[in-house]
C-alpha cells in the first residue's frame, strides 16, 4: 500500500533547483516522480543505516521490531513507547554533511504530496526520528543530497550526450 506525505514546500539551493529543473525538462522526469525517486534512491543506498537505527530505537523504547514497524507505518511517532533508558546514539548519519536549508523565498518552492511505498515510508519516519528536525527539512536535505551526489554521475552525462548527439 502506498502512503502519502504532505509537504507544502521544499527547500533547495539555487544549484539544486537548476539541476532539478534541467533534469525534468531534458530527461522527461515529472516533478513528483523525480522527488519520489530522490527519496527511494536515498533509502536504497542507506537502508542498512536506517534499519539499524530503527532496531536501536525500538530496543531503547522496549518495543518489539514488528510493533515498532507497525506503529510507524499505521500510527504516529507520538504513539511509540517512551524511551525506557534514554534515546540511543545513532552515530554519524548519511545527512550530517547536509546543513539545514534556509527558508528564504529563493530556496522555497510549493509542493504537494509525496507518495511512497510502506517500507520506504517507514524508513523515512525512522530518518525523521534520527534527524530530530521537521519532516520538511529532512525531505529537503535528502533532495539536496541526491543532486549533490548524483548529478555528475546520473543526470549530467545523459544531458551532455543529448546536447552533443553522442552515445558516450
Amino acid at each position: 500500500m502506498a502512503r502519502d506525505i504532505r509537504i507544502n514546500y521544499l527547500y533547495g539551493n539555487q544549484t539544486t533547483w537548476e539541476r532539478f529543473d534541467l533534469t525534468c525538462k531534458q530527461l522527461g522526469w515529472a516533478n513528483k516522480s523525480l522527488m519520489q525517486h530522490c527519496i527511494h534512491a536515498f533509502f536504497e543506498e542507506h537502508q542498512a543505516f536506517y534499519s539499524d537505527a530503527a532496531l536501536k530505537d525500538a530496543i531503547a523504547r522496549a518495543m518489539g521490531e514488528a510493533d515498532y514497524y507497525r506503529t510507524l507505518r499505521d500510527a504516529t511517532e507520538e504513539d511509540l513507547s517512551r524511551y525506557a533508558q534514554g534515546r540511543p546514539g545513532f552515530g554519524v548519519t548519511p545527512l550530517d554533511k547536509i546543513p539545514f536549508i534556509e527558508s528564504e523565498q529563493n530556496t522555497r518552492r510549493r509542493y504537494n504530496v509525496i507518495t511512497l511505498g510502506n517500507y520506504t515510508y517507514v524508513l523515512l519516519r525512522v530518518a525523521r526520528i534520527v534527524d530530530t528536525g521537521p519532516m520538511l527539512q529532512l525531505v529537503s536535505r535528502i533532495f539536496q543530497q541526491h543532486f549533490e551526489t548524483c548529478w555528475t554521475v546520473k543526470y549530467q552525462p545523459q544531458i551532455e550526450r543529448d546536447q552533443t548527439c553522442t552515445f558516450r
